[in-house]
């Protein structure tokens, strides 16, 4: 069963993952780089026994269940963002942490591949790899929306898309695109990964910090952290590694 403590915290991280993709997504990569920036703040990490449950209650799949796995997490959080299990968090998520926004989204132009729809361009089109906010609200109206999400080729990342530019409350949320002025925080690194970089112990592209590497691209690109095929130049690719692999002691079971 899933629990939480009763006091209502700052900031939580969570990630949804079944137990079929837990290790070809990299899921531990995520955890074990979270906690090396973020000893402090908690990550939760929804696995098959609450996806069986919540997708049976409230009637979601993989492709529309964040904001509804999110709300789960309303009343213990002032702040919830949702990361997906195939990023790997390179320095501390301070812009995110400090929460001066309603809803916080990456940017998801790239040079990989861009979406456009209706009235939203593909400077416009955000990824929703990565979703923060501390306006309940917002998850109600995204959850709401994503009944739909299915008919889109993106799923919720066009959902959210929409709803960001166009429904009438969200549209008056203070909204920060994490990345679109500088920084990397999720997909529009991709395609760019030769271009990876070590400065001062920080991996840069472009002379800008990459905080957030998705991988993104589907399930074809199973597993996720192949970095042979991923072909970030070697010292990064070490500087990843050993981050991916920094144990956290923890505790597990009921005491």
């Amino acid at each position: 069963m899933f629990y939480l403590k009763g006091k209502v915290e700052d900031i939580c991280f969570f990630t949804i993952v079944s137990d079929k993709y837990y290790h070809p997504v990299g899921t531990e990569i995520l955890m074990n780089s979270f906690k090396k920036f973020h000893p402090d703040i908690d990550l939760i990490v929804f696995r098959q026994d609450m996806i069986d449950k919540v997708f049976a209650e409230k009637k979601v799949n993989f492709y529309n269940c964040k904001p509804t796995f999110a709300k789960l997490l309303t009343p213990h959080y002032k702040t919830v963002v949702n990361i997906d299990a195939d990023s790997i968090v390179l320095g501390r998520l301070d812009e995110i942490i400090k929460a001066d926004y309603e809803i916080a989204v990456p940017t998801n132009f790239n040079d990989y591949e861009n979406m456009s729809i209706e009235n939203v361009t593909e400077e416009m089109f955000v990824q929703a790899g990565l979703v923060a906010s501390n306006n309940v609200k917002f998850w109600d109206i995204w959850e709401f929306n994503n009944q739909n999400a299915m008919k889109y080729t993106a799923q919720e990342n066009t959902v959210l898309s929409l709803i960001l530019y166009n429904d009438p409350l969200v549209k008056l949320m203070d909204l920060k695109i994490l990345d679109k002025d500088k920084d990397y925080y999720g997909c529009k690194s991709l395609d760019r990964e030769k271009e990876f970089y070590l400065e001062d112990g920080k991996v840069m592209c472009r002379k800008e910090q990459v905080h957030v590497y998705h991988v993104a691209k589907g399930g074809a690109s199973m597993p996720k952290f192949d970095f042979n095929r991923l072909g970030f130049p070697e010292e990064v690719t070490d500087h990843m590694l050993v981050l991916g692999a920094y144990g956290t002691s923890m505790r597990l079971g009921a005491i």
